[in-house]
């Protein structure tokens, strides 16, 4: 029985996750296999989530049996996941310069490929953990030298002074409560938090695992509310786009509970459509900037 196409398997989401609001729309969907993924936008804070979604049981299995062949269509690593991780990695290295002096201790969190953790113990000489759900990924990292484990729960030797947490937060079911949690428990006081997601205004973003859809906006709105302060967003392409915004990545600190601003879901709207218009353009115009060629493995030591 497939978990994403049973109704059984499905809960409604009545009140937005990120802000507790009752006041919402229908957003947009997406028709996919024999079920039909819809997305809601919170009235009150902007935000764009999923509802119905998977049951947090169903999702659980998913991510342990199902989604490397459903959403990546492959058995096990491929060199095309390998190649954008690779890029992605130095992409985050070189931002964690900018603002990261020194790194002992870092925890990465949905893992993967490992390729993340290479690259930050490559550039600051880091104890690193990688947490990652899926056992085939875990093995691969296994291979690699790399300790992984499959949840947090099974974590004990903490706390960390870097936590990365890339492509992994539009995945949670209570991001807020997910990231209080990672800042009380496993992060020091004085840490740094590197978090990216997909961009709403240039990433397709719908998709069935992704059970939210961040803007910058309601992303810095969900750190705020999980006590986190940004101190760098960027939005960018890297490492598949010259000209599409497709990603956002937040460096943040622990400050405590802050205020934030509320998006207007009247501009959501807007910046969507507009975004996704300059993504059919710039490819068409640009196909070679607009989508890169993947990035080499260097770095990628095995």
């Amino acid at each position: 029985m497939n978990p994403i196409s049973t109704a059984a398997d499905l809960i409604d989401v009545l009140e937005c996750p990120i802000c507790g609001s009752p006041s919402n729309e229908l957003f947009e969907s997406l028709h996919e296999g024999e079920r039909t993924i819809r997305y809601r936008l919170c009235g009150n804070c902007g935000t764009v989530f999923q509802s119905p979604r998977m049951t947090d049981g169903s999702l659980k299995s998913y991510y342990e049996t199902e989604y490397v062949s459903q959403h990546q269509q492959a058995t096990g690593v491929t060199e095309k996941e390998l190649r954008i991780q690779a890029g992605r990695a130095r992409h985050f290295v070189q931002r964690l310069k900018a603002d990261v002096a020194a790194v002992e201790r870092h925890l990465d969190i949905g893992c993967s490929t490992g390729s993340l953790m290479l690259a930050i113990n490559g550039e600051y000489g880091t104890e690193a953990i990688g947490i990652e759900p899926a056992k085939v990924y875990r093995d691969y990292c296994a291979a690699r030298g790399l300790t992984v484990i499959p949840d947090l729960e099974s974590l004990s030797n903490g706390p960390f002074d870097l936590i990365t947490i890339a492509h992994v937060v539009e995945h949670l079911p209570d991001p807020v409560k997910y990231l209080q949690e990672v800042r009380e428990e496993w992060l020091t006081p004085e840490g740094t938090l590197l978090v990216e997601v997909p961009n709403l205004y240039g990433h397709r973003s719908v998709e069935i695992p992704h059970l939210f859809c961040f803007s910058a906006g309601t992303l810095k709105y969900a750190f705020a509310q999980a006590g986190y302060e940004v101190i760098r967003m960027e939005s960018h392409g890297s490492p598949r786009s010259k000209l599409i915004p497709l990603y956002l990545t937040a460096i943040a600190k622990p400050a405590g509970k802050l205020q934030a601003a509320k998006s207007s879901p009247r501009a959501v709207r807007f910046k969507r459509r507009s975004g996704m218009a300059w993504n059919r353009f710039a490819s068409r115009i640009a196909p070679g900037l607009a989508w890169l060629p993947l990035p080499s493995l260097e770095g990628e030591a095995e």
